[in-house]
């Protein structure tokens, strides 16, 4: 395990010491020929790697080579990375290369230089007598990315429309029991790895529109009180006081805003995950309503009988798949690229006997068959079920058979799903921007392997796409789950306790060390630590640390001085959801330092110090409430390429800072809606944006009648890299100077936005170009008019149609055999006049599984040829003025209800 880390790094030094762009800084020219012999070097340890991770478990002598190995991986890209980025601090040019500092630079680099060589050549030496070493001269280093036919063939699970294996019959258990008033909380109890949690977001996904509010909340094994009530609180639409510090209301008054919140509504809550007997009973200390009168049902999820017993739950047992179904579940994802799911015939025998060395286990069966999925060749199928026999002897046999699982990655992926250690038990991955309050954005996953170098950089390709590649790859490896209801990733319990266990013999502390120790991620997120703890526990050996986590520890107040003071080589602090308000003024000498995270916290202003970070790519100050300005100095951080400002304390009447316009690596700029205009009067000038040619993802609106004429006369065809947009037509109009019929039409010119993914348009009439965007798969069309022939749209998933206030029917080619062929999502939301929808022919839409119609008063039945559509699992209706014949129709027994759950009887159909 410990080579799968090492091989990673030295394969990114390989890299660097090959392609370096040498006349980038001219410091690197006076090693080129040092780094061209640490490149040679590499490579030979590299070839010695596979033999020693073989031999490490038995031979001692051997795992404190492949330590050493590790260590000198970590302190040449240290060397070669401060020599990287010395110019951004001393502007060193080939004209003044021997200026003061770059002469004393070069001294200590030359020596560090010198001694690295030294240890190397040790190394070599005693891979040498080991028997480790042989001469591979041509040896090409380890690949860090897949080609480019593959990785068309490597599409998200999340893109597959795949069945779900076992879980029908169990989901309709888990509905009776909440149908029966006889039971207020359920718990469904069983071993890691059964299942629960994916049972229960089914069960959540079909059953949450029946409620007047629904939450689901993961608890996990240390849990916070607080944090658990915050979280609660922001599914209900309830404001908790001081979430961030915890300080202001007490725990009792938050349980007592909750109860009253959601006494007499109909709720459901799941709480997913509780370990083990809490302190009292923590659904009353929570808050909720669990009275005989009352609405609330609870669900839990539990690996122990005593949780369910504690809170008077009726207990469902979750049981191990029948043999049948663990064979099912194995094909679905062993051989999901062949007809039917079915294996070859030379493999049927082998891929059997690998099902029940599996336990019947579900985690374990995915894992193993994903793992096995482009492998065709018996030997590799014999290979692995010799494995799976040893493990099933072993103490822990799951934990072990997850282990086989991890040992098969590639290096580079090895690295990236060990840092997943980073975050606590729970962490949901959001893969959108609004969807979970407390949830982190895919994108901080990605940019922190950026700064721990796992991701390469590529002439074709932005490193960010590269990582969202590699979490695809985890995904469809099975070691990432994808919770469908939160459209988020999470990573199972057991997979994090591997991948904690593997990080611990890499030098990852999880607790403040007491002893003298030498580490290099220091990861203590969500672990109650205060100020005065980490102000008396100086950290010792710190001149290592290379990642510094204290996320969601509310305790802290502030980071001490001393805390950070001589750390040379830190890359990463997170001190998110902490209650610090300002930063030592030593983060400024943080040269290395690529990822700052403060979101979340009660900082008042970005510190000066900060602006001194040349180095730094990745900035959050999302939800700093706290927080009045972004500083005009924010242009001199160079190499920023992420920005999060979303809902910082009214966006000072949502103006930007002009020097954002100098940040010319920025690809996110993640904010709510960014006010344009041509005149300096404040606002974010439109030429400032214009500079941005590389950015993937803005929103702005228009303020003025002059820079819609800019837009329209094309002065943002720069921006031709773009992803995300969204663009509001705010534009005052005096009575009678403007039709309100005659929206501008959204501009031409933005059609060289090629890449689009997605698109947020308000107040424009949109255009019929726009169905030829390819790319194009979120489409939210506000206050808009003229819809065009979107039905065309090869790749839309999601369409929202809101508040248009004089559309009396949409277009019938809506309808049309096969269009929208990815449609997953339709949303009609506030269409006063709206008399009917499209009716649908044979073929349209075929994979709409979500229909949302809210308060479109008119309309008095649902498409005709809803019926035929197999994959639709929810119709939801909010009536708001509806009318009584639409309710009458879908109602049970009605017209439209009879003929839709005739052909789909699954379907669930809601009001509210």
């Amino acid at each position: 395990m410990a080579s799968g880390l090492a091989n990673g790094v030295l394969g990114k030094l390989g890299e660097i010491a090959a392609r370096a762009a040498w006349n980038e800084a001219s410091l690197l020219l006076n090693f080129k020929n040092d780094f061209k012999w640490l490149e040679k070097k590499l490579r030979q340890i590299c070839a010695s790697l596979q033999a020693a991770d073989e031999q490490s478990e038995q031979n001692k002598n051997v795992k404190e080579w492949l330590i050493e190995v590790r260590n000198i991986a970590f302190d040449a890209e240290d060397i070669i990375d401060e020599c990287a980025v010395e110019h951004l601090y001393t502007n060193t040019s080939q004209s003044c290369v021997y200026n003061c500092s770059s002469l004393v630079f070069r001294y200590k680099m030359a020596k560090r230089i010198k001694e690295l060589k030294g240890r190397i050549r040790a190394t070599i030496q005693e891979a040498q007598d080991l028997k480790l070493f042989y001469d591979v001269s041509h040896l090409s280093l380890p690949s860090t990315s897949t080609s480019g036919s593959e990785r068309t063939e490597e599409l998200s699970f999340l893109e597959k429309d795949l069945p779900a294996v076992a879980v029908d019959y169990k989901v309709e258990e888990i509905l009776r029991l909440l149908d029966n008033p006889a039971f207020r909380v359920v718990a469904v109890v069983g071993m890691g790895g059964l299942g629960k949690t994916f049972l229960l977001q089914h069960v959540f996904s079909i059953t949450k529109h029946r409620y007047d509010c629904s939450a689901w909340i993961s608890v996990s094994q240390t849990y916070s009180l607080r944090k658990l009530q915050c979280d609660l609180a922001s599914h209900i639409d309830l404001e908790l006081a001081s979430q961030v510090s915890g300080l202001g209301i007490t725990d009792v008054r938050a349980a007592a805003l909750i109860h009253d919140k959601l006494e007499g509504k109909r709720c459901l809550i799941v709480l997913d995950d509780i370990w083990s007997r809490v302190e009292g009973d923590l659904i009353s200390r929570l808050g909720l309503p669990t009275g005989s009168s009352n609405q609330c049902k609870i669900v839990v999820t539990t690996r122990s009988r005593g949780v369910a017993e504690n809170i008077d739950a009726h207990i469902y047992e979750m049981q191990h798949l029948w043999e049948g179904e663990s064979w099912d579940l194995f094909c679905l994802f062993a051989f999901r690229n062949r007809e039917g799911n079915r294996p070859p015939e030379q493999l049927e025998s082998l891929a059997h006997q690998i099902v029940e060395e599996c336990g019947r286990l579900p985690l374990a069966i995915k894992t193993v068959a994903a793992s096995m999925a482009k492998s065709s060749l018996p030997q590799e199928w014999e290979s692995k079920l010799g494995q799976l026999k040893k493990v099933r002897n072993a103490e822990d046999p799951i934990l072990n058979i997850l282990k086989l699982s991890y040992d098969c990655l590639p290096p580079y992926l090895k690295s990236c799903f060990a840092y997943f250690s980073f975050f606590p038990e729970d962490t949901q991955i959001s893969l959108s921007t609004f969807k979970i309050p407390s949830a982190i954005y895919q994108d901080y996953v990605i940019y922190l392997w950026i700064a721990e170098g796992f991701i390469p950089q590529e002439k074709d390709r932005e490193q960010w796409d590269i990582g969202l590649d590699y979490l695809h790859q985890l995904e469809n490896l099975c070691l990432l789950e994808v919770n469908r209801v939160l459209s988020c990733y999470t990573v199972h319990d057991l997979f994090l306790d591997l991948v904690v266990n593997i990080c611990k013999e890499d030098e990852c502390e999880f607790d403040i060390p007491v002893n003298e120790t030498r580490f290099r991620r220091l990861l203590l997120a969500n672990k109650g630590v205060y100020t005065n703890v980490i102000s008396e526990r100086p950290l010792l050996c710190k001149r290592f640390l290379r990642t510094l986590s204290f996320s969601q520890n509310p305790g802290i107040t502030s980071v001490p001085e001393q805390l950070l003071d001589h750390v040379k080589v830190l890359r990463v602090i997170d001190l998110s959801l902490t209650a610090i308000s300002t930063l030592p003024k030593c983060v400024g000498k943080l040269k290395l330092l690529k990822v700052l995270n403060l979101s979340r916290t009660e900082i008042k202003e970005v510190p000066d110090c900060v602006r001194r970070l040349k180095s730094l790519q990745f900035l959050d100050l999302s939800f700093c409430t706290s927080l009045q300005r972004i500083p005009d100095w924010i242009g001199e951080l160079k190499c920023l390429s992420y920005c999060n400002v979303i809902r910082f304390i009214k966006l000072i009447e949502k103006r930007m800072p002009k020097g954002i316009s100098q940040l010319s690596s920025l690809r996110t700029l993640r904010s709510d809606l960014i006010p344009l205009s041509t005149e300096g009067n404040g606002f974010f000038n439109i030429k400032d944006v214009c500079n941005l040619i590389d950015l993937l993802e803005i929103r702005f609106t228009l303020k003025d009648a002059r820079t819609l004429k800019s837009v329209e006369d094309g002065i943002l065809d720069s921006l031709v890299k773009m992803r995300f947009l969204g663009i509001e037509n705010a534009i005052s109009t005096t009575e009678g100077d403007r039709e309100e019929s005659s929206l501008p039409a959204f501009p031409e010119k933005m059609k060289v936005m090629k890449g689009l993914q997605k698109l947020r348009i308000v107040r424009f009439s949109v255009p019929s170009w726009i169905c030829g965007m390819e790319n194009l798969t979120e489409l939210f069309l506000t206050e808009c008019s003229d819809y065009p022939s979107l039905q065309k749209m090869p790749n839309l998933q999601l369409l929202i149609l809101a508040n248009d206030s004089k559309c009396r029917y949409l277009p019938k080619n809506f309808g049309e055999r096969g269009g929208f062929p990815k449609l997953a999502n339709l949303q009609i939301e506030d269409f006063p006049l709206l008399e009917e929808l499209p009716a649908l022919e044979e073929g349209a839409m075929p994979r709409l599984e979500f229909l949302l119609i809210d308060n479109c008063p008119l309309v008095k039945r649902v498409p005709e040829g809803l019926e035929r559509l197999r994959r639709l699992k929810v119709i939801r209706v909010v009536k708001g003025e509806a009318s009584g014949e639409l309710e009458e129709r879908l109602k049970e027994g009605g017209e439209d209800w009879n003929k839709i759950k005739a052909n789909n009887p699954r379907i669930q159909i809601f009001f509210e």
